[in-house]
């Protein structure tokens, strides 16, 4: 037995030896292809009564209940005088009760069946989502719609929440990168519902009426679709959720117009002042559209140019060979139905600001002229095909996922093609989309910080900043108030 022992040791040894014989570095290991096909949505879609969707997929794994449901309705639909309406309805759709309950009975109740019950709204859409243990599914269920269905706003929980909201106003300037990213939508969108914001006064003027006029218009079935998962029977679900909207009449929503039109701002530095020792740099101009054919190709663009982590240009340039900054790279940010945004980003000391971001110009214009590695492309088309398994590792983020792509409008095989779409990119798409979408021309250069360290410069790069474009000195702006901030 001792000889056979020590066979298999030595064996086992000499096996684990020639593996590390065969890799000596990470970058010799080799791997099999990932193999994955993401779930078809027809597969789990639903309908119920009076026009509701849904996307529902059984879970037995746990004895757990997660259901949402995604309102077409968010800060875009707000008109500019009712400002702030979004966020209060989202303090108070459940906190502020029903007609049958008030806010704090439901909070107790569902912290007594150890659930959670929330709502939030963002830009295009709300969502309101409850989970519970499966045992007490009908219970929850019957919350979950009477919240959804019948909300009454009370004046305590509605007063309370546009107090904080208005505290939240106060304190709005204290991160300059708050600052930089409402600013640079400002600059980008214009005056225009992607950039508007609230203020004291907005807040101060809503009514709880207004907030319920909002529901009606909104919260109507053809406009909310549903997402289920957990421990549930997919056959009893249309039962039980149609018998809680039997009275929820569906009546089309009419959405509001929303002009496409945006400003051309001269391209340049734009300036605002703050007394602090670092620049905050966001520098670019508009996108494009998720729709646009061209995506995949621009994905794997800016992941070479500077969404890539550290294996990235600007990330490389910048931080790695200059050791000027650890937060910089360039996005692209995506809205469906309009264009979104480009930004190169930087966070640096202020005497280093112009050098950072010459830098980054750099880069963009080198990514323009020279066509990118084949290592580069290899390496961010991986990036997209090994990573395209996790967006579905959740079956109620999987569900959600299909109940926004059809509240928006994007294809429903848009997974099914995805991977398809990221393979045909070639290192010649790449140079013709940074040549279409990458326009140093147009760039607009906001930087957050204190204006004579920064238009002084340094060694490397001395000032002034007007060498990158004409100035433009753009005042601070108290959110409270909507005016200018006097030093």
């Amino acid at each position: 037995m001792n000889k056979i022992l020590c066979l298999i040791t030595i064996v086992s040894l000499l096996t684990g030896a020639a593996l590390f014989v065969r890799a000596e570095r990470p970058s010799e290991l080799k791997f099999p292809p990932l193999k994955y096909e993401p779930p078809d949505p027809a597969a789990y879609k639903m309908t119920f009564a009076n026009g509701l969707r849904g996307y529902a997929m059984e879970d037995r794994g746990l004895p757990l209940f997660t259901i949402a449901a995604q309102v077409q309705f968010g800060d875009i639909h707000v008109p500019g005088d009712k400002q702030g309406l979004g966020g209060l309805l989202g303090r108070t759709l459940v906190q502020g009760g029903t007609k049958s309950r008030d806010g704090e009975t439901i909070e107790e109740r569902i912290d007594f069946l150890g659930g959670m019950l929330n709502f939030n709204v963002g830009e295009q859409t709300s969502t309101l989502t409850l989970s519970v243990l499966s045992k007490d599914l009908d219970e929850g269920l019957e919350l979950f719609f009477d919240v959804l269905l019948n909300p009454e706003f009370r004046e305590g929980p509605f007063n309370l929440a546009k107090a904080r909201l208005i505290e939240e106003l106060r304190q709005a300037n204290d991160q300059p990168s708050e600052i930089l990213a409402r600013e640079y939508q400002r600059l980008l969108y214009g005056d225009h519902p992607l950039s508007w914001r609230p203020t004291r006064q907005t807040y101060e003027a809503l009514t709880a009426a207004d907030l319920k006029a909002a529901h009606a218009r909104y919260f109507r079935p053809g406009n909310v679709i549903l997402s289920v998962s957990g421990d549930f029977a997919r056959t009893e679900l249309p039962g039980k959720i149609n018998r809680l909207i039997a009275a929820w009449p569906d009546q089309p929503v009419e959405q509001p117009r929303i002009s496409r039109e945006f400003p051309s701002p001269e391209p340049g530095v734009y300036f605002i002042q703050k007394k602090i020792n670092q620049g905050y740099v966001s520098l670019g101009h508009l996108g494009l559209e998720e729709n646009n054919p061209d995506y995949y190709a621009v994905q794997v663009m800016n992941f070479i140019l500077g969404g890539g982590s550290f294996s990235s240009r600007i990330t490389t340039k910048v931080r790695s060979d200059e050791g000027l900054s650890y937060n910089q790279g360039s996005r692209f940010a995506y809205r469906w139905g309009f264009p979104g945004t480009f930004s190169g980003y930087v966070q640096t000391k202020s005497a280093t600001v112009g050098y950072a971001v010459s830098l980054i110009l750099d880069e963009i214009r080198r990514i323009r002229r020279e066509p990118v590695s084949d290592e580069e492309l290899e390496l961010a088309i991986n990036f997209y095909l090994e990573s395209f398994s996790s967006g579905f590792e959740s079956p109620q983020g999987t569900m959600t996922t299909f109940a926004e792509m059809e509240l928006v409008g994007k294809p429903m095989d848009y997974y099914q093609t995805f991977r398809k779409h990221i393979r045909e990119v070639t290192k010649a798409r790449v140079q013709e989309v940074a040549n279409k979408y990458l326009q140093p021309e147009r760039l607009a250069i906001m930087i957050v910080g204190d204006w004579e360290p920064c238009n002084q410069g340094g060694e490397k790069w001395p000032g002034p900043l007007d060498k990158l474009g004409p100035v433009h000195r753009v005042p601070l702006i108290d959110p409270l108030t909507g005016a200018e901030v006097k030093d």
